[in-house]
């Protein structure tokens, strides 16, 4: 299968979000993998079945333990969780201060996640730098997707970020401006902006910027998450990554197949 990985250049534009809603609406079998250095994001928003509280200590540390047995399927999964909807999630460090625990995981992590048997990984790399030490599952990825706003700010760390990434990995490179459905004009904008640098980015998505869909990834939702913006413009996006990086998406899927949260969606 493939490992795809999303991450931002700078702040916070959406990238767990987006990891859960292009998780949940993947159309084969895949991980979420929190590889982000910060700390977790998921175990906080998230519950497991049933509403159930997600085990903290059970994910990336707990799993950079038990690395000495190799990174095979069955020892990532063993450490995996489901969340409630039935999304596969390896939960992130509980805090920054954890990585020091990771030692030589992240470039062996990579690979594994690229070749897991199990399924695709959608990988959450968080915000990356220079220094970032997530850098070697980005390096390892079939697909790096590059989260942003249409913020001047948000576009001018995307440009310097991209200028580094595109000498250091062989991935597919995609962006995803993560925007108002009527900022049509700021997005054209950062497509400009890509232009103008004449880098090989040729997959470029925007997804609406939608408090309300984006609730029910935080367990605030109500009503039909289903007929929300965030998910009309993510489901194109999804099918295009997935298509992307394996075998086309299977004819049959709909949005009856999808690893929602509970909710009110039919």
């Amino acid at each position: 299968m493939a490992l795809v990985a999303l991450a931002s250049a700078k702040g916070s534009p959406g990238v767990t979000t987006a990891s859960l809603v292009f998780g949940a609406l993947w159309p084969r079998q895949v991980l979420l993998a929190e590889c982000d250095p910060a700390g977790s994001d998921v175990a906080i928003r998230m519950t497991g079945p049933a509403g159930a509280a997600l085990n903290s200590d059970r994910g990336l540390v707990s799993l950079a333990a038990a690395s000495r047995k190799g990174l095979g399927d069955e020892v990532i999964l063993a450490h995996s969780q489901q969340l409630d909807g039935g999304l596969d999630v390896l939960l992130g460090v509980r805090s920054p201060e954890q990585v020091g625990g990771m030692g030589g995981l992240w470039h062996p992590l990579g690979i594994s996640f690229n070749q897991m048997q199990h399924g695709d990984v959608l990988a959450d790399c968080g915000r990356i730098g220079a220094s970032s030490p997530q850098l070697p599952v980005i390096q390892s990825a079939r697909l790096v997707v590059l989260v942003c706003t249409a913020t001047g700010s948000s576009v001018a760390h995307l440009r310097e970020r991209l200028s580094t990434l595109v000498h250091h990995v062989d991935a597919q490179l995609g962006v995803v401006v993560v925007a108002d459905p009527k900022q049509r004009d700021g997005v054209k904008q950062v497509w400009s902006v890509l232009d103008a640098m004449s880098l090989p980015v040729r997959h470029r998505w925007h997804l609406a910027y939608d408090p309300a869909g984006a609730a029910f990834f935080d367990g605030r939702g109500h009503g039909r998450l289903d007929k929300t913006q965030l998910i009309r413009s993510a489901t194109t996006i999804t099918a295009e990554m997935a298509s992307l990086v394996s075998a086309p998406p299977p004819q049959d899927f709909d949005m009856a197949n999808a690893a929602f949260p509970p909710g009110d969606y039919r």
